[in-house]
């Protein structure tokens, strides 16, 4: 039985541009280089005996320098054979980063044992028979696995053949994100597979981000870093560890690597509890991660009275500046109290601060878009007199 890593879409460099903080950016990217060395530890508790990378090493054809020398020191220190094909974001082919000077040097002093597979043909190895099917260009319109479907394994041994290929099958579409282009055409056909099916022991599939089974013998391995909100059936961070012999059913297990995570939670406000609640749900939510670890997409609304709405903004304040990134889908209502109304429209002590709130409250009661801004503008005035000292 071999034992192997099944590894895809580390995309390195990603930008993350929907983030507006550069140093909130460059923690993302780096945590995506960190984590190569969990798959390092992995491997080594799962006794693997190479690892395999099923395309988008890198987020872009041509990365920096400076990144390619941080990734290969880090694959270097992995300290066992890797094995890469291309995929639509770092594709081969003339020009490309795989055939760059800075590359290969690099390669060969700080990776040794990695194997980049730019040819469609098997590579043999002592433990199994690998069938690479690299992407040469972005968008590639015929199946990258087509000259397996072709190939003939008379002769062939009894060691397990291993197929890495990159791209969309009929289950599971090009998956694009909002810094990617739409789906890419990059299909392949598992089901035409049949045919050598039998001749195949596992197919390492990369493209989808989470961890899935997409055939009997078929997987995506996901990204080793979640780099996105999740989607139904996906298993994000996560690396296969992949246990074959010739002829049987692989062994495939997900065994998490990321270190930050990517949630969503929705909220309505209905009590007065309502921000604290949803303050210590964030704080179970993201228990032992540590600042700047999570992505939260927040769904709010209902309604709270003006205390609360405050309660609220301090509550999303200080979140926002722990979280990596948080977005907020807020339609939280301001409904004040009884007592809240009187606190501020009967102050005699403060005639015009009561006048302002008086006219506030009627055109808020009055409804429609100006009863919403008047809400709003009671709120501000709440904040105002209740914290006197900002005003100072």
């Amino acid at each position: 039985m071999t034992s192997f890593i099944h590894t895809a879409d580390w995309q390195l460099g990603k930008p993350f541009s929907r983030i507006a903080d550069p140093d909130r950016q460059a923690n993302l990217r780096r945590q995506r280089l960190e984590s190569l060395d969990r798959i390092g530890d992995i491997a080594r508790q799962q006794q693997a005996s190479f690892v395999v990378v099923a395309g988008d090493v890198f987020d872009s054809h041509r990365p920096p320098d400076r990144l390619v020398s941080l990734a290969l020191e880090r694959i270097g220190r992995l300290g066992l054979p890797v094995y890469i094909i291309p995929g639509n974001h770092d594709y081969g082919g003339p020009g490309s980063l795989w055939e760059s000077e800075h590359f290969q040097r690099e390669n060969r002093e700080l990776a040794p044992n990695l194997t980049v597979l730019l040819a469609a043909e098997p590579v043999d190895r002592d433990d199994a028979i690998l069938l690479p099917c690299p992407l040469l260009r972005r968008q590639q319109l015929t199946d990258p696995t087509e000259w397996i479907r072709q190939f003939d394994f008379t002769g062939c041994d009894d060691r397990p053949r291993i197929v890495l290929a990159h791209g969309s099958t009929v289950n599971f579409q090009g998956e694009a994100d909002e810094e990617d282009e739409p789906t890419q055409p990059n299909f392949i056909a598992l089901d035409r597979l049949t045919e050598q099916l039998d001749a195949i022991d596992y197919i390492a599939l990369g493209d989808w981000h989470g961890f899935v089974q997409a055939g009997e013998k078929a997987w995506y391995a996901g990204s080793h870093e979640t780099d996105r909100f999740p989607r139904p059936g996906q298993l994000p961070g996560q690396v296969a560890c992949v246990r074959v012999s010739r002829g049987q059913l692989p062994q495939v297990e997900p065994v998490p690597t990321g270190a930050i995570r990517w949630f969503e939670h929705a909220e309505t406000f209905v009590a007065a509890d309502g921000p604290q609640r949803l303050d210590e749900t964030l704080r179970q939510l993201t228990d032992k991660l540590g600042v700047g670890n999570a992505v939260a997409k927040l769904r709010l609304d209902g309604h709270l009275g003006l205390e609360d709405h405050q309660a609220l903004t301090t509550i999303l304040d200080t979140w926002a500046a722990r979280l990596a990134h948080l977005r907020i889908e807020q339609q939280v209502a301001v409904q004040p109290t009884a007592a809240e109304l009187d606190a501020l429209t009967r102050r005699a002590e403060d005639p015009l601060i009561a006048g302002v709130a008086e006219m506030l409250v009627a055109e808020m009661q009055a409804g429609g878009d100006t009863g919403e801004v008047a809400a709003i503008a009671l709120a501000m005035l709440h904040q105002e007199v209740s914290q006197p000292e900002a005003r100072s």
